[in-house]
């Protein structure tokens, strides 16, 4: 019996950002039937997007994500027979900071092939940019948004960063944005570097790096913007 191939999509991070996945990508999706996906619709506009022929209503979808987190028992079936699926993310790459890391371990499990396929990374493309140390670093994904957690865990990055001289990685819904970069100038130290990465791959992207007490005077729009920020309180 043939193995099952599971293939790993990365999706674009903006409604600009089509040019930041390779071209392969379009012929080998068209050949595919089988989908597992965190959001159909971004799914099936991005199918349409890298191809205006494709009949979508052809195509089987499965969700998974954070509400949806069993992976389907059809698509196990159908990974066990030999089928292959792919897995699209919502944004971003598939299994970094993304419910694909679940299907990835059951088709490790079953022997399937594991294909992972390059595109935007909205934590790797931040961290290229920011100037800090891309050899120590770590990603927390969502900080607590509520006090005095958020204020704690702000301090202990900055600490961790200082003693290991690691660049500390986390984002935040878009809307709470704001509040979160306050909170860094009120609880963070003002030698401390701060990176704050908005609307990455898109035409209003913006990467800055700052001081904390620089940052004081130029407070940045980004409500409601996709942003990455990174504290880093090393030496590098």
């Amino acid at each position: 019996m043939n193995k099952g191939k599971l293939h790993l999509v990365p999706n674009i991070l903006s409604e600009d950002g089509h040019y930041c996945l390779p071209a392969y990508l379009t012929p080998l999706l068209s050949g595919l039937k089988y989908f597992v996906v965190e959001e159909i619709k971004s799914a099936r506009r991005l199918l349409k997007k890298l191809n205006a022929s494709i009949n979508i209503d052809q195509l089987e979808f499965w969700m998974l994500n954070e509400h949806q987190s069993e992976i389907p028992p059809e698509v196990m079936h159908r990974l066990k027979d030999g089928d292959e699926i792919a897995y699209i993310s919502e944004a971003g790459c598939p299994g970094i900071a993304d419910p694909g890391q679940n299907l990835a371990a059951y088709a490790h499990q079953i022997g399937a092939e594991v294909i992972p396929h390059t595109g935007p990374n909205s934590i790797l493309l931040a961290l290229m940019a920011s100037g800090f140390n891309g050899q120590q670093f770590c990603f927390h994904g969502y900080l607590p948004n509520k006090q005095p957690l958020l204020g704690q865990k702000i301090q202990y990055l900055e600490t961790e960063s200082r003693q290991r001289n690691q660049s500390q990685i986390f984002i935040e819904t878009p809307y709470r944005n704001q509040q979160l970069f306050q909170e860094l100038l009120k609880t963070g130290h003002g030698e401390t570097k701060l990176c704050i990465a908005t609307d990455l791959t898109g035409k209003q992207e913006k990467i800055t790096t700052r001081k904390i007490r620089e940052w004081k005077n130029h407070l940045p729009e980004m409500h409601k913007v996709p942003t990455v920020f990174i504290l880093y309180a090393g030496i590098y």
